[in-house]
């Protein structure tokens, strides 16, 4: 037992110390592409070439749907229009919209590329570029589906019906499509909108919310989006571009059969995945099949994500709610994971089968596992009197100073950053003061050792799911926006 229990030490302390190297790694990356990168200047751009429809899913979503929708009405885009549609909703969402804006009933026409649930009806808001179905419940991807079917843009720009865009974030994403054609998908930054308020159609940030949960997805969000996701879209394994806002190629999503759905017989589909699949996060599917797909028939491709255009999105305000979001996020890693089982470690697949895929299966899916293991191991080995003592103390220590040295630099490089760019991406930061910032640290120190065991709980809830073939959403309830 002895030995064993020293085997299994040492594997443990190799899997962690990989586990650091890959963060710092990411975190220098992201530092570098801080003070290497410059904005480009938008007049430089024609956008009227490149017309984008903006699909925007939405089920019972009475408390925010006006406000996302005016908010997409006035942004600063020449070309684009947006699709609404209402996948079935049991509130009062479509008699929101019609109490709101004087819409008018369109005759539906046959626009199938990719199979959806019936569309009841179509209306059109005049003298806009708002079209809005309403149709039979069927998810979210399906919902996207039938976006993409009525959709007259070259590109697809995917965004939730509880968030906001930063005005010229449209102008911003689409950059990466101009600059190179090999563009897969494009996307930014997400901010946690709770406890903002809107004014002129800007969100006007306050404190750092109170609400603990809040804050542990603030200082989430910044560790994944501003640190994970510019360092693997620098070394192009990037395969998650958030639901809440991307951006793709149309003919890219028709070649590859749209997004993944119950419903959906797209051809390619029922070639390389099967009948009937589904997963319960369609976003990571969908860019992973972009690549598959890409890399199969020899072409070359790029992911890219943004830290210019924002995208404000509600996040869950109680322990309930955040424990059901984080389980099917880990379900649906473990959904994709299970699809592209052969290309993981296939050299085939190059960045994306040897680095990417492995990445997301070893230190995204197995984390939770391992960590929940190396505790037991450590009850274990303190029972059997074989503690070491200085291992444990050497990685607590590892933790706190890796959070607070992460935590405090990458938001002083956040503010220096933000200074060259506009309002609203300052304002997404959510701190304004030393003490906000002080507490934002601190937050995210005492997260290592509260918030992490949460996650680790939720997360293995997922596995769990996901062995059980469980397929629900969990959608919690939101407050939306507060308006001035």
């Amino acid at each position: 037992m002895y030995y064993t229990l020293r085997i299994i030490e040492k594997v443990l302390i190799i899997y962690f110390t990989l586990y650091l190297v890959v963060d710092l790694l990411l975190y220098f990356n992201a530092l570098y592409d801080f003070f290497k990168h410059k904005k480009e200047d938008s007049k430089n751009y024609n956008f009227k070439e490149h017309p984008i429809s903006i699909v925007v899913p939405a089920y019972n979503e009475e408390v925010s749907i006006i406000t996302c929708i005016d908010n997409l009405l006035r942004l600063d885009y020449p070309n684009y229009e947006i699709v609404l549609v209402n996948d079935g909703s049991k509130d009062k969402t479509m008699e929101v919209l019609k109490s709101n804006y004087s819409i008018l009933e369109l005759e539906r026409h046959d626009h199938e590329k990719f199979k959806s649930n019936p569309i009841k009806n179509v209306y059109k808001l005049p003298d806009t570029n708002l079209i809005i179905l309403d149709k039979e419940n069927g998810g979210k991807a399906d919902a996207i589906n039938a976006g993409i079917n009525y959709a007259t843009g070259d590109y697809i720009c995917t965004i939730d019906a509880d968030s906001v865009l930063d005005p010229d974030a449209l102008q911003e994403v689409i950059k990466p499509f101009i600059n190179n054609p090999n563009t897969i998908v494009s996307g930014g930054q997400l901010a946690v909108a709770n406890d903002v308020t809107i004014t002129n159609n800007r969100v006007i940030s306050s404190r750092v919310p109170r609400n603990i949960w809040v804050q542990w997805q603030i200082i989430e969000y910044i560790k994944s989006f501003m640190i994970s996701r510019i360092g693997l879209s620098k070394v192009n394994a990037l395969l998650i571009m958030s639901g809440a806002f991307s951006l793709f190629k149309k003919s890219d999503l028709q070649k590859v059969g749209g997004f993944l759905s119950k419903v959906n017989n797209h051809p390619y589909i029922i070639q390389n995945i099967g009948d009937g699949r589904q997963t319960v996060c369609e976003d990571m599917e969908i860019v992973v099949r972009l690549w598959k797909y890409k890399i199969d028939n020899k072409i070359k491709a790029q992911a890219v994500f943004l830290p210019e255009p924002v995208c404000w999105t509600e996040v869950p305000d109680s322990g309930k709610n955040l424990y059901r979001q984080r389980a099917r996020w880990h379900q649906g890693l473990a959904e994709t994971l299970t699809i592209y089982k052969d290309t993981i470690l296939e050299p085939k697949y190059g960045v994306t089968g040897m680095l990417a895929l492995p990445y997301y299966f070893f230190f995204e899916l197995l984390s939770p596992v391992i960590k929940l293991f190396s505790l037991a191991f450590i009850f274990a080995a303190g029972y059997y009197g074989v503690f070491n003592t200085k291992w444990v103390i050497l990685l607590l220590i590892s933790i706190l100073l890796t959070t607070a040295i992460i935590m405090s630099s990458i938001t002083v490089v956040l503010e220096r950053w933000s200074q060259r760019h506009t309002k609203t991406t300052r304002n997404a930061l959510r701190y304004k003061t030393f003490t906000d910032w002080l507490w934002l640290v601190f937050s995210g120190i005492t997260a290592e050792f509260t918030y992490s065991f949460f996650k680790i709980i939720a997360q293995i809830r997922g596995i769990s799911d996901y062995l059980k073939k469980k397929n629900e959403w969990n959608k919690f309830e939101r407050k939306g926006f507060k308006n001035k």
